[in-house]
């Protein structure tokens, strides 16, 4: 999976520098959990996964009755910032603590709504949610989506490839502006892609800042500052084709 970049959206390819105790590090942390445990739930690598993890403080009763909730203990366990405060197995809580400030998180996950609610010390609450292959974030600081909560439509200002069809990835909202991401395959090779991009980008009012190609694939970079926007193409070869991803950011 790919790595969101809320709340302050950097530009593709630099990594988010985390605040500390932001309730994001918690809502991203959550998401990988997530995803361990239906790996765990649905048998995949269930022994050599849980080998690998039940030193960490991996609770193999617990997984069965509230995996969210099993998985938030064990990241807890492996984590040297954090430390448990106390949790509660019945109440699907546990509490943690970051070491360096003292302050409060407290993670509450509901494995009949497959939900996971995150309570700072302040009072402000985010929670994570999963609805069939999509997961949805959201915070006081804004929304991240992932997967099929993403829908397949890209912004209006951003270009399609004829032809394909956009399968969303993931889309962030924040006060600071949106930021999305969708793939899309073709039977096209890589440079015609490419060509396309860039043509259609210029033919709107953006400055193509990058281009590269190769036998495999390439990237076309492309910002128009008038209007805050910022777009990326990466586009390689597969076996069955070509296979692209666009990253589109645009700032208030």
């Amino acid at each position: 999976m790919s790595s969101p970049t809320p709340p302050n959206m950097p530009p593709q390819g630099q990594a988010p520098v985390a605040k500390k105790t932001s309730v994001w590090v918690w809502i991203l942390g959550g998401i990988v959990l997530f995803f361990f445990a239906i790996i765990l739930t649905c048998g995949v690598g269930t022994y050599m996964l849980y080998r690998g993890v039940k030193k960490a403080g991996f609770d193999s009763e617990l997984m069965k009755t509230n995996p969210g909730l099993a998985m938030a203990k064990m990241a807890t366990a492996v984590n040297p910032d954090y430390e448990t405060v106390s949790s509660n197995d019945h109440a699907g809580t546990i509490v943690v603590r970051e070491k360096s400030t003292g302050k409060i998180l407290t993670l509450k996950f509901d494995p009949v709504t497959k939900q996971m609610v995150i309570t700072g010390d302040d009072g402000k609450q985010s929670t994570i949610s999963i609805d069939g292959g999509g997961i949805t974030a959201q915070s006081a600081d804004g929304t991240v989506k992932f997967g099929s909560a993403v829908g397949n439509t890209a912004p209006s200002w951003v270009p399609v490839y004829p032809g394909s069809s956009p399968q969303g990835a993931m889309s962030s909202s924040t006060a600071d502006g949106s930021q999305n991401t969708f793939t899309f395959k073709s039977k096209d090779p890589a440079s015609k892609i490419i060509t396309y991009y860039s043509d259609a980008l210029k033919t709107t009012g953006f400055s193509i800042s990058m281009t590269t190609t190769s036998d495999q694939g390439g990237m076309v970079q492309a910002t128009d500052d008038a209007k805050k926007r910022t777009i990326s193409i990466v586009v390689g070869t597969s076996g069955d084709g070509t296979e692209a991803s666009v990253t589109s950011i645009e700032k208030k």
